[in-house]
Order: C-alpha cells, then sequence, then structure tokens
C-alpha cells in the first residue's frame, strides 16, 4: 500500500468513526423540527438519489432484472427498518444509548449465522460473546437505569433500535447470497432509494406530511438532515466501501467499538444526556461483546459478521 492509499484509508476509518459516531446525536436535532420517520424517509432518499446519480454520471450500469427487486429488499431490511427504528428510538431514548444498542449488531449477526441451510455454529469465544452481550443489553434496558426527555427511559423504545439491528443483521446475511448489482455503490443507491420511498410512505400515511409545517422547521433540523445525507450516508458510507475492498472486515468492524463512545460522548457534552455508572458498567459489557465476537476465530464465526454484501452492518 503507497502513501496516498495508506493517507486515504486513515481519512476513512476517521469518517466511519466520527461521522457515523455522530449521526445519533444529528437525528436527535434534525427531528426537533421534521417528523422522525419522515426525517428519515427524507434522509434516505436525498442519499440514495445522491449514489445513484453518481454511479450514473462515472459510467456504472443499471441493475439487471431480478438485481432491482433484490436491492430494494436490501434497502427495506436494513436502512429502512435500521434507520426508521433508530430514529424513532432517539425521540425517546438519549442517543448514546441507542449507539450502544445498535452496536449489537455483529451478536445477532454471529447467532443468526448459527441456522439456515449452511449453518456456522458460534466457538466458544464467539458463545461467551453472545451471552456478555445479551446480558449487557438486560443490564442497559432494565427498570430505572436513566432518565431521559423528562421520563424514565422506557424498555419498549429502547428495545426498538435491538429489533430493527436484528432486522439489519438478518438482511445483511441474506445480501451475501442474494443477487445484486455488481457496483457496491448502485447496488446500495438502488437500496437506500427504496428505503427512502417505504419511509415516506409510511409517513404520508402517519399524516406526518399534512402535520409538518416546513416553513416552521428551524434551521438547525434542516442543517442536521443534511448532515445526515451528506456526511452519514454519502462520505460514510462510501468511506465503509472504501475501506471493505482494502482492509479485512474485522478491522473495518472496529466502528463497532468506536461508535458509543463517540455517541455517548457527543450526547454527554452537547445534549446534556446522563451518564450513570450503570450505563458504563453496561457499555463496557456490550462493547466487550462486540469485540469478542468480531474476534473470534474464522472457524467460530461466520464470515458475514462484520459485514453484509452492498451494505455496512450498521446505520448508515
Amino acid at each position: 500500500m503507497n502513501s496516498r492509499d495508506r493517507v486515504l484509508s486513515l481519512l476513512s476509518f476517521l469518517a466511519i468513526w466520527l461521522f457515523w459516531g455522530s449521526t445519533f446525536l444529528a437525528i436527535r436535532y434534525a427531528i426537533v423540527g421534521i417528523p422522525p420517520v419522515l426525517m428519515c424517509g427524507l434522509r434516505l432518499l436525498s442519499a440514495g438519489l445522491a449514489l445513484v446519480v453518481w454511479a450514473r454520471v462515472t459510467g456504472i450500469a443499471w441493475p439487471r432484472g431480478v438485481e432491482w427487486r433484490n436491492a430494494s429488499l436490501v434497502g427495506l431490511l436494513l436502512p429502512a427498518i435500521g434507520n426508521v427504528s433508530v430514529t424513532l428510538a432517539v425521540a425517546h431514548v438519549p442517543s448514546g444509548i441507542v449507539a450502544l444498542l445498535v452496536s449489537t449488531i455483529p451478536l445477532w449477526m454471529a447467532l443468526l449465522a448459527s441456522f439456515g441451510a449452511d449453518p456456522q455454529p458460534p466457538g466458544r469465544q464467539a458463545l461467551v460473546g453472545l451471552g456478555l452481550g445479551f446480558g449487557g443489553i438486560a443490564l442497559l434496558i432494565g427498570p430505572g437505569l436513566v432518565t431521559g426527555h423528562d421520563a424514565t427511559l422506557s424498555p419498549f423504545w429502547a428495545l426498538v433500535p435491538v429489533v430493527g439491528s436484528l432486522s439489519w443483521a438478518w438482511g445483511s446475511l441474506w445480501s451475501r447470497r442474494a443477487r445484486l448489482p455488481r457496483s457496491p455503490m448502485m447496488s446500495t443507491g438502488v437500496g437506500l432509494v427504496a428505503g427512502g420511498v417505504a419511509a415516506l410512505g409510511v409517513a404520508l400515511a402517519e399524516g406526518d406530511f399534512h402535520g409538518w409545517n416546513a416553513s416552521a422547521t428551524p434551521a438547525s433540523a434542516w442543517l442536521a438532515l443534511a448532515y445526515l445525507a451528506v456526511f452519514g450516508s454519502v462520505l460514510g458510507f462510501s468511506a465503509y466501501l472504501h475501506l471493505l475492498r482494502r482492509h479485512p472486515p474485522a478491522v473495518v468492524a472496529t466502528y463497532a467499538f468506536v461508535n458509543p463512545i463517540v455517541a455517548m460522548f457527543l450526547g454527554f457534552l452537547l445534549a446534556g444526556e446522563s451518564l450513570s455508572p450503570r450505563t458504563l458498567a453496561a457499555a463496557a459489557v456490550v462493547l466487550a461483546a462486540v469485540l469478542l465476537i468480531t474476534t473470534a476465530p474464522p472457524a467460530a464465526r461466520h464470515e458475514g459478521v462484520t459485514s453484509g454484501v452492498g451494505m455496512p452492518a450498521r446505520r448508515p
């Protein structure tokens, strides 16, 4: 690897560590003036259109036949369900805790990979990681943990991003067997567009368009939305694709440790989110579990634990 590639890789790592870690707090600012599901739809659709247009400008061909359907389905399972669940959770749960719950995606992947036509049962280290991970979740979302948004943390809303993470993990594993466009950029762009259209459809059914006054939306919400689309989705994901082509998935998966730390620090520093001893203890347990899962020997973990095809194992 020459010096140019090393610099580009370093910048790409900084992008997925910092940009993705900051998206959780940015979501909190964006939904102050824009209904959560509507905001998510606008973010995904704008980012997806940008990627598709860029792919076409650079000469990448359109998907063919079943590739359209499969890329769209991946978009529904990952960015649509995944990002909507995160956005809804941030409306009720401190953003740093949501980031920590999302970091459990490798745990779900390791568990799901042990089922199916080609099961990959977890080894001893992975099993310990699974036990620690789900124990950490139980500690984190148990009654009386923290207060946020003037109410005690709701276990229901804390479980919403966990369910979204399950959908993201299952979709990532399924995408490895699906026929997708050869270009990851085109595949992701189509998926983001499909996810954005689906989220906007839900927002329309919920009456978000009717109840939203765009002219009264504060500038901070628009800026947060633009940040999420440009830095969180387009630049962040482009950096992720660059790293996946040049580094082992387990190395790229370091974002799973860094993102919650960045999100919890920013939430504490800029949004006054509390960090109780119990929160910090649960964070240590969950991150230790993710570390065990992502560093387990190849024979003990599925190749797709840390990444899917065409979509990252996290919320863009």
